[in-house]
């Protein structure tokens, strides 16, 4: 599909926009308790729709896309079924075993599916990392239409007095079929994620920093789902946290795609580690100060706080650069490479370079450090005397 067709990105998000309002106002969803997952959808629906409009020929952008659209696509099924239910129960039941709007639904399993199984794969380049992943490709599209319909069996009724027309298995015995579904899911869901680091390995300095971003992304959704399962009375809102930060999934995909300078992301990983190593360091020794200093003077709580003030405040830059250092010797390396460049060229400056070799030398730092496409040094013509 070349450019020319890219105007099909703008009607396919109308279109979803259309019926994502349609959820809204005929579904009659409120937006106070579904607002984390309304801004999911708005930001994913405008990064998929810019992708495909700019990259018409990656389908990651078609696939963003999809995410939102599969979850308005409930709408249409949900209002056909309801005005069907007295002259034509039976399709009436089959389009709310879709549509039905009900806790225990399985529509979400497809979306979200795709957003960690068929994204993860065709990232960033639109191709399968090789030849050897279409078995896998093929094995998610089973396991997400098996677990699906393992789902889809259990509830007994898919609205108020209408029949599940796929329940089969009773209660006592939904059990295993449900580890079986959770099997397929996670299966799915992991390998797909693993074809990252596979690409990553392989790939060249760009694709690694694109692949970076959307780790970055990853791990802050799985931290989020972490805590939600913490059994403590103060996560009972992480479940709109968790929706809201899987739109961080498809922004990290935009800057990852779209190569708008990647942001510096090598950067952002190592000072974010380094501050946070830091900082548990500090607090933690602050913390040992105040509860030594109390134990060992009862009677001048004040000393505690006072010492344990001043230690945190001369070990915090010395650490600082001590962690940052060895951080960016990990997460960084570009940037560490450059400044032992830098350091290196101004050592031989100050030892007395040959100003035959200077020149070189100069180059040289440059190249390896910014790297530019090209180089020239302007030097001031000599006088012949």
């Amino acid at each position: 599909m070349s450019t020319r067709f890219s105007w099909i990105a703008h009607v396919v998000a109308l279109l979803v926009v259309a019926t994502l309002a349609a959820t809204i106002v005929v579904g009659g969803l409120p937006l106070d308790t579904n607002w984390a997952i309304a801004i999911f959808l708005t930001v994913t629906l405008a990064v998929g729709w810019l992708l495909a409009w700019k990259r018409t020929t990656n389908p990651v952008g078609w696939l963003l896309i999809a995410v939102p659209g599969l979850f308005a696509s409930q709408v249409p099924f949900w209002f056909a079924g309801t005005q069907l239910l007295d002259t034509a129960p039976t399709a009436a039941a089959w389009l709310l075993w879709y549509g039905g709007q009900r806790e225990d639904t399985w529509a979400w399993i497809p979306p979200i599916s795709l957003l960690f199984t068929q994204i993860p794969l065709w990232f960033p380049d639109g191709r399968l990392p090789s030849p050897r992943w279409r078995w896998f490709f093929g094995y998610t599209v089973f396991a997400v239409a098996g677990a699906c319909l393992i789902i889809s069996m259990s509830p007994v009724e898919v609205a108020p007095g209408v029949p599940n027309p796929t329940h089969w298995v009773d209660a006592d015995d939904a059990a295993p079929w449900l580890l079986v579904g959770i099997f397929l899911a996670v299966t799915s869901f992991s390998g797909s994620i693993a074809s990252l680091f596979v690409r990553y390995r392989s790939g060249g300095a760009v694709e690694r920093a694109q692949l970076r971003w959307v780790f970055c992304a990853t791990a802050l959704v799985a931290s989020a789902l972490v805590l939600s399962w913490l059994p403590v009375d103060a996560w009972s809102g992480v479940n709109h946290i968790v929706l809201l930060l899987y739109a961080l999934v498809p922004v990290s995909i935009a800057f990852a795609v779209l190569r708008y300078r990647l942001y510096a992301i090598d950067r952002i990983i190592s000072r974010t580690a380094s501050w946070g190593i830091v900082t548990l360091i500090v607090v933690g020794a602050y913390v040992l100060i105040v509860l030594s200093v109390g134990r060992l003077l009862p009677g001048v709580p004040a000393a505690g706080v006072a010492i344990a003030t001043l230690a945190a405040a001369a070990i915090f830059l010395p650490l600082l650069r001590l962690v940052q250092r060895s951080v960016d010797r990990r997460f960084n390396r570009a940037q560490y490479d450059a400044d032992r460049v830098v350091d290196a060229f101004g050592a031989r400056l100050r030892n007395g370079a040959d100003p035959h070799t200077a020149v070189t030398d100069l180059r040289t730092a440059i190249e390896q450090t910014l790297q530019p496409a090209s180089v020239g040094v302007w030097m001031p013509p000599q006088d012949p005397r």
